[in-house]
């Protein structure tokens, strides 16, 4: 009786493993590629193709987030079929793969949005934030995961004797400053955290691996931040 539990129970983890394997493989064999490579103020652009189906039309949704209250303000629809000369030339099939949908930032909010495109379910590269009534321009946006994001301040207990000056020799600031540990995030990486660009130019003896802290410029403020899960992006 216990040898065929021992079987059943290797018998489950061999079949959840085949499950884990084929998915990973189906991941990295996704023959769908793409990226946005334009966001202006009149339209977003960009491309995408399935290698294995190069004659076929994929439809393409744009989804724009309000970064500051997170809801989705739109999800545009096109399909990506417009020529693109520069995907000819470097033997990328038909090179009628472009995609372009326009999108009235005159009629929304001033803040910051997050831009994404998804083809055929798939995300494509090259996510971006636009700034309405600001002057934060279109930049490249790489995710780089979530990481634990905490809060910090220049009071005695959040930053001892050192106040508001940064371990590279700077004056820490609001909204621009951050505290990384410097092994995973290089000093002077600029962060997108929560739509607001920051500098990587602190660290601190609990920041550790995938954390974060963000300098506030009162005590209050940090304790109302708390700890947060954030999605961290690389600004290209």
């Amino acid at each position: 009786m216990q040898n065929r539990k021992n079987l059943h129970h290797i018998s489950g983890i061999l079949l959840m493993t085949i499950f884990v394997l084929i998915n990973t493989l189906k991941a990295y064999g996704n023959p769908v590629t793409g990226i946005i490579d334009g966001a202006d103020d009149k339209n977003v652009r960009g491309w995408a193709f399935n290698s294995s189906e190069r004659e076929s039309t994929l439809p393409v949704r744009v989804i724009i987030t309000n970064q500051t209250s997170g809801q989705v303000t739109a999800e545009l629809e096109t399909t990506a079929s417009k020529h693109r000369e520069d995907l000819a030339a470097q033997g990328s099939g038909t090179g009628n793969y472009g995609f372009e949908v326009n999108v009235p930032w005159d009629t929304y909010e001033n803040g910051t949005y997050l831009i994404e495109a998804y083809a055929s379910g798939q995300k494509l590269s090259g996510t971006k934030v636009y700034g309405v009534g600001t002057a934060v321009p279109a930049v490249n946006l790489r995710s780089i995961g979530t990481f634990k994001t905490t809060a910090y301040c220049p009071c005695r207990q959040c930053s001892g004797k050192w106040g508001g000056r940064t371990s590279t020799g700077t004056i820490a600031a609001a909204n621009h400053t951050i505290s990384v540990d410097p092994r995973v995030i290089p000093y002077g990486s600029k962060l997108m955290i929560g739509g607001v660009i920051y500098t990587a130019e602190d660290c601190g003896g609990g920041v550790k691996g995938r954390h974060i802290d963000i300098f506030f410029n009162t005590h209050g403020e940090t304790r109302f931040y708390g700890t947060r899960s954030m999605e961290v992006f690389i600004v290209q």
